[in-house]
């Protein structure tokens, strides 16, 4: 089955690209436009829903798995998005054209599709992106030309699109170099040549205009600095103009509050006051009460300061009792055991004497005999050595050399290490049909371990990594990455809020997409702390 362009005779060959200079008039463009389109499959649903008359498409659902039938539905959209355009309705032809290439994109995995379905996805594409460089969507345009040199790098019609588009946008370096590229392929094709000829009008444009923006910069009276120190000149005026319009209108109250009071002390037979000694007056009411505030103010911040200071007093005094409370008993010295540290015990027998003196208890005097000192003539030569009698004890939990269960520590890091691993790269969330999700666990290290501390369980970790995510619309297209950092996963600030930094994009995405990518980056961070949760629940449990 050959692929059918949208206009045979001009979407063949690049040179009947006519309308790509944005210099012509809207009619010629728009005829022109409908014999080169080709476009990407970037957010295949952005511009809105099928028209329900919209009877002669077929969803994704709906398609036999056979490629033929695929490729049959892709052109039928191809031609839809055809009609669409020589129609005007550019938002229709949009969607059409997203839609044939979203059915393509499984046969061509990782580029590695048939010829024919290459053709047909590159003609997808090119014809996108040029409806989105007629909405004047100039960075899509852009990017989905690109898509389409992903496929075929050296398609001109592609090559073209990327650069009209890139010239919009002021991004002459790439402009330049696709049009190189597309003449160098195709040197006949007139659309090339034109577009290469504005775009040197364009940088020669902006060079004047970066000279003229020099020069103005070291003129006394154009210079940037001045121009700020002017601009703060004219703000710090006007904040002083607005103060004294202020004040007067301050003073014209006051004097009519004034002529009041002289009218009521006239009327209980009073002499009035002169204007003077009335803002006299009233200044000293005003001192009087901002001295009253600013002592309200003050007592106010030392009380703040003293309630502070009671928490942090009560706060250490609780984390003291607690750790009181944690000690074990076994670590207190007995009052035998201070005797023992100054040097001296008491015997059994009331002698004091050192602590290093070994006393036997009656049941080893039955079993050894008596280990006191005696002479050799008074030890009876039948006496030969007895053998020490063992008793049995159980044997208590934990390692045969601790079975106090003072201290055992086990290392747990290889287990923590891949357990964390999984938690952190199962993280995804979903908002407004897109999707966010780990990609990748970065420099991930650390280590742990489980400890036995008087009897008691103690799980002890601390570990940091970086994360690399990516943000991908209902199309499975990506439309931003970036990296989280982690420096923090510790067994000490695990019930506080974990810190997670993030950084800058990696790709940044579209002013389109701008809101909702942010929207998905922050519920992916919440996720991330709710796996790492996870990781401690499972870490509890698995020791």
């Amino acid at each position: 089955m050959e692929v059918d362009e949208p206009v045979a005779a001009a979407e063949a060959t690049p040179e009947a690209e006519t309308i790509e200079s944005p210099e012509e008039t809207e009619s010629k463009e728009a005829a022109a436009s409908s014999e080169e389109q080709n476009s990407s499959d970037e957010n295949p649903a952005d511009d809105g829903d099928t028209p329900q008359d919209d009877k002669s498409t077929t969803s994704t659902e709906e398609i036999e798995k056979d490629p033929t039938e695929i490729i049959t539905q892709a052109l039928i959209h191809k031609d839809e998005g055809n009609n669409s355009f020589k129609s005007g309705d550019l938002t229709k032809a949009s969607r059409s054209y997203r839609k044939g290439t979203s059915l393509l994109k499984p046969l061509n995995s990782d580029n590695l599709g048939d010829e024919q379905v290459k053709e047909l996805l590159v003609n997808l594409q090119t014809n996108l992106s040029m409806v989105c460089f007629k909405q004047e969507k100039y960075q899509q345009s852009k990017e989905i030309a690109s898509k389409a040199l992903s496929i075929k790098r050296d398609n001109v019609k592609a090559l073209y699109r990327r650069a009209v588009a890139a010239r919009k946008i002021n991004d002459y370096d790439t402009c330049k170099a696709d049009l190189k590229q597309a003449l160098k392929l195709d040197p006949g094709n007139k659309a090339v040549r034109k577009e290469l000829i504005a775009l040197k009008k364009d940088l020669e444009d902006y060079n004047q205009k970066q000279k003229a923006s020099l020069a103005k910069a070291f003129q006394k009276g154009g210079s940037f600095l001045y121009e700020d120190k002017e601009e703060e000149e004219k703000k710090r005026l006007l904040k002083l103009k607005e103060k004294e319009e202020e004040e007067k209108k301050a003073r014209e109250k006051r004097k009519a509050d004034w002529e009041d009071e002289c009218v009521q002390r006239m009327s209980r037979g009073e002499e009035a006051i002169s204007f003077e000694d009335y803002e006299k007056d009233f200044k000293e009411k005003q001192e009087a009460e901002e001295k009253a505030r600013k002592k309200l103010k003050k007592e106010q911040e030392e009380k703040e300061k003293e309630r502070k200071r009671k928490e942090r007093e009560e706060r250490k005094k609780k984390e003291t009792q607690k750790k009181e409370a944690e000690s074990d008993s076994d670590d207190e010295l007995t009052e035998q055991e201070l005797q023992m540290l100054r040097g001296y015990k008491k015997t059994s027998d009331g002698r004091t004497t050192s602590y290093f003196t070994r006393e036997q208890t009656e049941e080893e005097k039955k079993l050894l005999g008596s280990i006191a000192p005696q002479r050799l003539d008074a030890i009876p030569a039948t006496t030969a050595p007895q053998k020490l009698k063992t008793q049995s004890s159980n044997v208590s939990k934990g390692s045969a050399w601790n079975n106090a269960g003072t201290w055992e520590e086990k290392d747990t890091s290889d287990w923590c290490h891949s357990t964390l691993t999984n938690y952190l790269n199962e993280a995804a969330t979903e908002i407004d049909h897109c999707s966010a999700k780990v990609q990748n666990v970065k420099d991930l290290s650390g280590d742990a371990s489980v400890a036995f501390v008087s009897g008691k369980k103690r799980y002890v970790f601390d570990y940091n990594a970086s994360l690399q995510y990516s943000i991908f619309d209902e199309g499975d297209e990506k439309i931003a990455s970036g990296t989280l950092k982690l420096p923090d996963i510790s067994s000490v600030g695990i019930n506080e809020e974990l810190e997670i930094e993030v950084l800058a994009w990696k790709k940044t995405p579209s002013e389109e997409y701008n809101a909702i990518a942010i929207k998905c980056r922050d519920s992916l961070v919440a996720q991330v702390r709710s796996q790492v949760h996870g990781f401690v629940s499972a870490f509890n449990a698995e020791y």
